[in-house]
This record gives C-alpha cells, structure tokens and sequence, in this order.
C-alpha cells in the first residue's frame, strides 16, 4: 500500500485557526474571571452575589454585542450612502455632458455666433473693417 500524503494545509486556514484559538483563550479567561468575581463575591456574603455577578457580566457582553452591530450597520449605510452618492453624480455629470454636445455654449471669443467669419485661431476673416482699404 502506498504511503499516503501529508494534508497541505493552507496558510490562511493557518491564520484563521489562529485567530479561532486566540478568540477562545480570550473568552476563557473572561469566564474564568468571571468565575473568580462571582465566587469572592459569595465568599464576601454579598446576598445573591453570584447571580448579580453573573447578570452584570451577561450585559455587558449584550452590551459590547450590540455595539458591534450598531458599528457595523453604521459603516454599511454610510458606505452605500456614499456609492449611492457617487452613482448619482456621475449619471447627473453624464446627463449634463449630453447637453452639452447639443449646444456648447459660446467660446472664450464669442465667436460662436459667426462661425463663417472666424478661423480657428479665432482671427476673424471676414471683410475688412477699416476704412483703408489697402490691407495686409
């Protein structure tokens, strides 16, 4: 029988394993803190300490949970705000644009309204407007 060959395992299956452990050991030590408070607290004679201890603990996480959430739907609508912004601008820039082709409006000369009698350079071409007419 042919050896078998060792799993390849990926290097983001690596980080997200990691990152799984290390959010584990995170909320074990909060539940062995709480632990600990809760037991000092009975231990203290605080009447129903136990149970307070651990409805505070309970809210708090509540708490930090949706604060979370707050935070992140926050951070979605305000991102779709801003495409929504975005994808409104530019169809009105493009809408303008159109407009724009039709009727371009008058150049930096005014030339516009006589086309025939300008060069492109804006000099104008037409008839002579002075009263010599020997011009060069």
């Amino acid at each position: 029988m042919p050896a078998q060959q060792p799993v390849q395992i990926s290097r983001a299956y690596r980080w997200a394993y990691a990152c799984g452990m290390s959010a584990e050991r995170g909320y074990r030590k909060v539940k062995e803190f709480e632990f600990r408070v809760a037991k000092r607290a009975v231990a203290a004679g605080m009447p129903a300490g136990g149970l307070l201890v651990r409805g505070s603990f309970l809210v708090a996480k509540l708490v930090l949970i949706l604060g979370m959430l707050f935070i992140g739907f926050w951070l979605v609508a305000s991102v779709s705000t801003m495409i929504a912004v975005i994808v409104f601008l530019v169809s009105k820039a493009g809408k303008n644009a159109n407009l724009e082709d039709n009727d371009p409006g008058p150049d930096f000369l005014g030339a516009n309204s006589y086309l025939g009698n300008y060069d492109d350079n804006g000099h104008y071409i037409g008839h002579s407007k002075s009263s010599n007419s020997d011009v060069r």
